[in-house]
């Protein structure tokens, strides 16, 4: 199509007519679906999923349970079930856990081939001993000597981690501390996408699911649409809702966003 007969605008009627056009295959739909239940742990729900549809997943279906154990298990504190379960996931060369005595620990090597993970695993049961109260100070001096120390001293980055975490101990009350963050339900959930993430690659699967990196393709495909072509057309800006935004809402919006970029009035 040459330049000058480009179309620079599309209303809603139109273009909704264009994509109702637009046919995806069920097993398509199906997989993203599927994937999307795997990657994020719903073990019951792909179950049914795969007696509704005849998808089969890509995975068993109860290694999603091992990792909802662990996310349970990190979650509510049960280390020691928390290391079998973990022994059990990783490859024999991949043991990553958080034992309960040092004669516990994996061997240097496995140790090695993911740090980041150790450490933030030793990082969470630090922060759980200070968790308890003042009678643990002396445990979690000696284990952040043992377990902490030698490793933030050959790392800059888990040295300013480990200082986070000793901080918490010169505070009467720790979670209202400038610190105190560490001890909130979303430090939890960070070592448990952590060990999510290292489980799927164990298992060779992506650590997101599809349908985020087609809602990533999606918002990439409207802003060229958009700044390269200069086509006017609904977009969806509510990616949870699913709605459009029709032109007179985003032509406001734009002018809006290009007011509020501009030079600011002394």
């Amino acid at each position: 199509m040459a330049d000058g007969d480009r179309r620079s605008e599309i209303g809603m009627k139109e273009w909704k007519c264009k994509l109702s056009k637009q046919q995806t295959p069920r097993n398509v739909m199906d997989g993203i679906v599927m994937n999307y239940l795997v990657v994020n742990g719903y073990k019951d729900v792909a179950a049914a999923f795969v007696k509704d549809s005849g998808m089969k997943p890509d995975v068993p279906l109860e290694s999603i349970q091992n990792r909802m154990d662990i996310r349970k298990a990190v979650l509510k504190e049960t280390y020691r079930k928390f290391r079998i379960i973990t022994s059990v996931v990783f490859p024999p060369r991949e043991i990553i856990f958080v034992g309960d005595r040092e004669s516990e620990r994996p061997k240097s090597e496995d140790l090695d081939s993911q740090p980041k993970l150790y450490f933030l695993l030793q990082q969470q049961r630090m922060i759980e001993l200070i968790r308890q109260g003042p009678e643990k100070i002396s445990e979690c001096l000696g284990f952040a000597r043992r377990e902490l120390a030698p490793r933030a001293a050959k790392n800059e980055q888990f040295l300013e981690e480990m200082e986070r975490v000793m901080a918490l101990l010169a505070f009467p009350d720790p979670s209202k501390s400038a610190v105190g963050h560490l001890l909130s339900y979303e430090q939890r959930q960070k070592v448990v996408s952590a060990l999510n993430t290292a489980i799927l690659t164990s298992q060779c699967q992506s650590k997101d699911p599809r349908l985020l990196f087609l809602l990533r393709q999606l918002a990439f495909t409207q802003s060229q649409l958009q700044e390269r072509i200069k086509l006017v057309f609904p977009v969806i800006r509510d990616f949870k809702e699913a709605t459009f935004c029709a032109m007179d809402e985003e032509k406001s919006l734009k002018i809006s966003e290009k007011e509020n970029s501009g030079p600011k009035q002394q």
